[in-house]
Formats: C-alpha cells, sequence, structure tokens
C-alpha cells in the first residue's frame, strides 16, 4: 500500500497541488462521479506524478481529510487546552470542534460521505479514520488526564466521548446537514457549547470527600 503524504504538504508541491484539485472536484461532484483521470487533469499532473502520491481514490480522499483536519484550527487545540482548568479546556475544545464542523467545507464533505456511503464503504471508512476517529481519540485522551488529574471522575471514557460530542454538536450540526436552518451566530455556537460543557463536568464532577 502506498505510503500516506504528510497531512500538510509543503505548500506548492506537487502533493499539495494534487489534494487541492482533488478537494475542489469531490465537494464539487461528489466522489463517485471523480476519477483519478480527473484529478491528474485538474492538477496538472501527470497519471504516474498522481499515483506516486497516492496509491488510490479513497487514499487520496482520506488524505484530504487528514490534510483539512491538519490546517483547520482543532490542530493546536488540544495544546492549548491541556493546562487548563477542566471546563475552561473543554469549552475550548468544544468551540472549536463546533466552529471546524459547522464550517461549509466540513459540511459539504459530511454530505458527500453521506450520500455516497452505502455505494462506497470506502469513502466512509476512509473519512472516519482520517477526521472523525482521530479527534474521539485526542478528545478521549484529554478526559483521561482530566481523570488523571483529579478534575472529573469518568467511568468510562469512551462512552463519555460519545455523550461530550452529542452534547456539543447538539441538534445545530443535523439541522445544517440537511439546509434546514443557516448556520447560527457565533454567539449562539458559545451559549450551546457553554451549556454543554456544564453539564457534562457537573455530570462527572468528582465525589465530595466527607
Amino acid at each position: 500500500m502506498t505510503t500516506l503524504v504528510a497531512p500538510t504538504p509543503e505548500a506548492g508541491s506537487k502533493a499539495a497541488q494534487i489534494l487541492e484539485a482533488a478537494g475542489a472536484l469531490f465537494l464539487e461532484n461528489g466522489y463517485g462521479a471523480v476519477s483519478m483521470d480527473a484529478v491528474s487533469k485538474k492538477a496538472n499532473v501527470s497519471k504516474a506524478t498522481l499515483y506516486a502520491h497516492f496509491g488510490s481514490k479513497d487514499e487520496l480522499f482520506r488524505a484530504m481529510v487528514a490534510c483539512e483536519c491538519a490546517n483547520s484550527a482543532l490542530a493546536e487545540v488540544w495544546e492549548e487546552a491541556r493546562p487548563l482548568p477542566a471546563a475552561e479546556g473543554l469549552r475550548l475544545i468544544g468551540l472549536k470542534f463546533v466552529t471546524f464542523v459547522m464550517s461549509p467545507k466540513a459540511l459539504s464533505a459530511h454530505r458527500v460521505v453521506l450520500g455516497e456511503a452505502h455505494r462506497f464503504p470506502e469513502l466512509a471508512r476512509a473519512f472516519y479514520d482520517a477526521g472523525p476517529a482521530l479527534t474521539f481519540a485526542q478528545v478521549r485522551a484529554h478526559l483521561d488526564e482530566l481523570v488523571r488529574r483529579g478534575e472529573l471522575s469518568i467511568p468510562d471514557l469512551d462512552l463519555a466521548t460519545h455523550q461530550f460530542f452529542g452534547l456539543v454538536k447538539a441538534n445545530l450540526h443535523l439541522q445544517l446537514m440537511l439546509c434546514l436552518e443557516d448556520r447560527p451566530s457565533d454567539e449562539k455556537i458559545e451559549r450551546f457549547v457553554n451549556a454543554a460543557v456544564a453539564l457534562f463536568v457537573k455530570g462527572y464532577a468528582p465525589a465530595e470527600k466527607p
């Protein structure tokens, strides 16, 4: 299997050129309608060059998603949140996460995957592994650290991580995915995230010592 390029290839490199072209094609036309020939033409590279970087279309899509995640505000939030108290750090993570998944580009990518996952299960797996699975692991690790520090008491980290994402996204993300609502204001996002984190931290607060 061809090794994926780094999530953030050097600007102006062939890999960056290919990822930019592929991203535009995938988001405009969907996954199934895009061929590797089309990507090579739009990127203005030969098919040999394309396949030297990406061995298949699903590998290319996975790299595109990984690149977008690496370049998003989420990329640096983990180090920023680590030294903060539990509620403050989780609010920062929640705000960065919700802002990212509600961005036009992220919503478009989600719609592409959901619309074609039944025909291209490899697309769904590539998308999940390159984006949501990594974010899940990072949030779980952050919660684990808060437990070790004694700031939270969480008996089931996997369950708590699922709950965290459900709380901060609320129903806002689904409404946007279905094009039922416009993007909420930053003030509304902040209000929802603050309330979600307050509930989460209260629910997993350590028992008071007698």
